[in-house]
């Protein structure tokens, strides 16, 4: 039989208090044992983390994180699931940064104090929900318009109120005394830079999700882009897909000719499956977010089972909104019911002329809104979802320390039991001979076990660099074969990374210049991708360079310009030309720079899985040092490795920034050209030839002859003086300027993010190294505390086997049933988790 939540609770509880019980057991027991100063920071170091845990499963916290795409109605879904309006609704995507909601009694607002905030924080008490609701809004516009201008650490908000799952436990069948939250995280517009997406992904990983998914977005022209935005959501946001319920808000918007909602959604789960690589088909709802909410604010955030405690005022509020926004699906849900239509005709018209509407008539509102909104059932979804969800989610996180400090505690009490019953005095000079020996070599072999490791993987990471894919195939099938599990996802990770930049910032700018589109288009399209303030910038820029290019002319791929060295005005233009293409190129280098580190942000899981294999790898290589069957009968290497993974999970990596760097192939040049300067005027003697008229005589008959005239024509050569202009020519110096082309810029621009990605392999080759070093390190110092732990208890040994071996052996053997009792609870713990995590 499945345990509900509560004994799953009481259960883990108290194999927590039998371990901690059993761990006083043995310090109580055996105080002397507990003085050496090894084991007794292995011992603080439990106790810190058992304590913390006790506390944290006295009163745990669960938590939903509503994700979801553009206008999708997030903030009204929360308003709605919590039964207060605190939320900010808004018509555009004005949410930013992450609203916390927490259950409590007492109202408080709570806004973190961050960097340079560009609006109040601080903490504020005694605020009705008016009073929040306004705050927030504020914070939020605030937020909005001062990123407009520069990006800020996005608002971290908390409103402490009483909230509807905790009022009602029953909701999500959760026992008394387990907190509930809801995150309100900001869309993907909203959250563009590194540092928030880093922020943001830690409280969804924590949490469960809750999608919302706009029904106006599923038809056959839209969804194709919605699951594009979806599969964004999810993995930039690293929400967990085996933690999540997606919701299909809006659906009182359907058409008669629609597609009927069961096929759209049974379709749209088909759809989700496949672009999240789901392993089974999702849970998807429909859902009228805006009728629930306008009927459970309306009734407040307390149990059904207790009176409510919204006046008057407010009530009627709500419900003229909500006949008046919902009258159509109230329509439709109430049209086959003569008796049931004319019940809503009559409880609208008491909204209507401000009667009173008492308790009994609000609950009979609020069960049909929850009936006809998706509401129950979504409540219904939830009490299963986190039932299978609730061990994984909220138990397993408060005990990874208490496993990982008990185990480093355990392994180092054993090196004691060990050397305790070691029972000659050879045997003690033999395993104190081991351990120098040990030491001697420890730092030798280290260093060539790290050398030799920092090979490969520098090879590895040559071969990525490869054009030749072939080359990257065989390198990704020698990491799997190594057991590098994950490593691949690093290279696909690297080319995703060129394939946005190129889609969402390149392409727009190119396109833009070679079509002379307007400012504020690109400018919208820019900030899809990244912050307005960069998007700002850039279409600023673009603006000053596309109004300019139409003076150049175009010379292969370069538009140039050319004007007289001493025409200062010209000059000056050339300048501002220059100046603003370079500033072109400053707000694009740093847009991808920002975009590029946001991406790589999101892949964080896949490069921290990458970097553990790796790591994993390395701590398999260093137990060569201890485990030779020749070096030690003391089993130093399992308490050695504990030490380790107990310091390595105190020190988590973290991405590195900055990786790009662009090339500007932007050149001003002086040249000289023969050009005209003046005219001259002179005079050149000129021949010319005219045809002059003269008349001839002639005779004509030949018995009687007589004389005639004729007019004839003949060429007669004159000189003349004539007037001529010509020009002078001198040598004159020009200034050119030679600027991309809009398509040799995308390529330069191409062309730095292609170089980046070869420093990018160096900046996660180094990540990768200094971590390995750092395990190096860490091993380094964890057999050095284990093997001085192992001398002080053979150098005891020593004068015990001289005076009584034989009571002290009793008490290790005594010692180390007690030990191995305290570890089997620990084990029964972890079984416990595990085999909840499978129900």
């Amino acid at each position: 039989m499945e345990l509900n939540i509560e004994s799953k609770l009481n259960n883990t509880r108290n194999l927590l208090q039998e371990l901690g019980n059993s761990v006083s057991n043995l310090v109580n027991s055996s105080p002397d044992v507990f003085n050496d100063p090894g084991i007794q920071s292995c011992l603080q170091d439990f106790l810190s983390v058992y304590q913390e845990a006790v506390q944290r499963l006295k009163n745990p916290s669960f938590r939903i994180a509503t994700l979801g795409t553009t206008s999708s109605g997030k903030s009204t879904i929360v308003n709605a699931l919590i039964g207060r309006k605190i939320a900010p609704i808004e018509a555009g995507e004005m949410s930013g940064g992450v609203l916390t909601i927490q259950h409590s009694q007492e109202q408080k607002l709570i806004i973190e104090k961050t960097e340079d905030a560009a609006w109040d924080t601080g903490e504020w008490t005694g605020l009705n929900d008016e009073d929040l609701y306004q705050r927030i809004s504020v914070v939020m516009h605030s937020y909005h318009d001062a990123r407009k201008k520069r990006e800020y650490v996005a608002p971290q908000i908390t409103a402490q109120v009483s909230i509807l799952p905790a009022c009602n436990s029953s909701l999500l069948g959760l026992p008394d005394g387990i907190e509930v939250e809801l995150i309100d995280l900001p869309g993907l517009k909203s959250v563009q830079d590194q540092t928030n997406l880093a922020t943001i992904q830690k409280q969804v990983n924590k949490a469960f999700s809750l999608v919302a998914l706009d029904y106006m977005q599923v038809d056959d022209d839209h969804t194709k882009r919605l699951l594009e935005e979806l599969k964004k959501v999810v993995e930039f946001l690293q929400g967990r897909t085996d933690s999540m319920i997606f919701i299909l808000n809006r659906v009182d918007q359907r058409g008669t000719d629609d597609l009927h909602l069961s096929k759209r959604i049974n379709k749209l789960k088909e759809e989700i499956k496949e672009v999240l690589s789901l392993p089974e088909l999702p849970d998807v709802l429909p859902f009228n977010a805006r009728l629930l909410y306008y009927a459970q604010c309306a009734w407040g955030s307390g149990s059904l089972h207790e009176p409510s405690l919204i006046n008057q005022e407010l009530r009627l509020k709500l419900l003229k909104a909500m006949f008046q926004d919902c009258a159509g699906v109230i329509k439709l849900k109430t049209k086959d019911n003569r008796e049931l239509r004319n019940r809503f005709r009559d409880f609208e018209d008491q909204v209507e002329d401000n009667k009173f509407i008492d308790d009994e008539t609000m609950r009979k509102i609020l069960r049909y809104s929850l009936e006809w909104s998706g509401g129950r059932e979504l409540w219904d979804r939830f009490r299963v979802r986190v039932q299978e969800s609730f061990s994984e989610l909220v138990i397993l996180p408060i005990l990874l320390e208490v496993f990982t400090n008990y185990d480093a505690l355990a392994e180092s009490l054993g090196i004691l039991i060990e050397a305790g019953t070691i029972n000659n005095k050879e045997q003690v000079d033999k395993e104190i001979d081991k351990i120098a020996n040990i030491r001697q070599d420890l730092q030798k072999n280290i260093k060539k076990i790290g050398k030799d490791f920092q090979g490969e993987i520098e090879e590895l990471i040559a071969g990525l660099k490869s054009e030749d894919p072939n080359t990257r195939i065989k390198i990704k099938q020698s990491a799997e074969k190594k057991g590098f599990d994950g490593f691949s996802l690093i290279f696909d990770a690297v080319n995703e990374v060129e394939g946005d930049l190129t889609k969402v910032l390149i392409v727009p700018v190119r396109d833009a210049l070679k079509d002379n589109h307007g400012y504020c288009e690109l400018k919208d399209q820019l900030r899809e991708a990244i912050s307005p303030s960069l998007a700002d910038d850039i279409s600023k820029a673009y603006d000053q360079v596309s109004r300019r290019l139409s003076k150049f002319s175009t010379e292969s791929e370069y538009l140039v310009k050319r004007v007289r060295a001493d025409d200062d005005q010209g000059k000056k233009e050339i300048e501002h030309d220059e100046r603003y293409v370079r500033l072109l190129y400053h707000t694009m280098r740093k847009a991808i720079s920002t975009r590029a580190e946001f991406v790589l942000q999101s892949k964080a899981q896949q490069f921290e899985q990458a970097l553990e294999s790796l790591v994993n790898e390395q701590v398999k290589r260093l137990k060569v040092c201890l485990s030779d069957e020749k070096l030690s009968s003391i089993n130093l290497e399992k308490a050695a490795i504990s030490n380790l993974r107990k310091k390595l999970a105190q020190n988590l990596p973290t991405l590195p920034e900055k990786f790009f760097e662009l090339p500007e192939a932007i050149e001003q040049k002086q040249s000289q050209q023969k050009a005209v300067v003046g005219t001259k005027t002179e005079y050149e003697t000129r021949t010319k030839t005219e045809y002059q008229n003269y008349t001839e005589t002639y005779e004509e008959g030949s018995c009687f002859k007589s004389t005639k005239t004729r007019t004839k024509t003949r060429p007669v050569t004159t000189e003349y003086q004539e007037e001529v202009t010509q020009n002078i020519y001198e040598d004159i110096e020009y200034v050119e300027l030679f600027l991309p082309s809009p398509d040799l810029m995308a390529k330069q621009w191409l062309s730095g993010i292609e170089k980046g990605k070869d420093s990018l392999w160096d900046i996660l080759l180094d990540w990768i190294l200094q971590r390995l070093d750092n395990v190096s390190t860490n091993f380094e110092e964890s057999v050095d505390e284990i093997t001085n732990l192992a001398e002080r208890a053979l150098q005891q040994q020593l004068t015990i086997i001289k005076e009584n071996f034989e009571q002290e052996k009793l008490f290790w053997l005594d010692f180390e049933i007690k030990k191995d009792y305290a570890t089997s609870v620990c084990e029964n713990l972890k079984e416990d988790i595990a085999s909840l995590n499978r129900l």
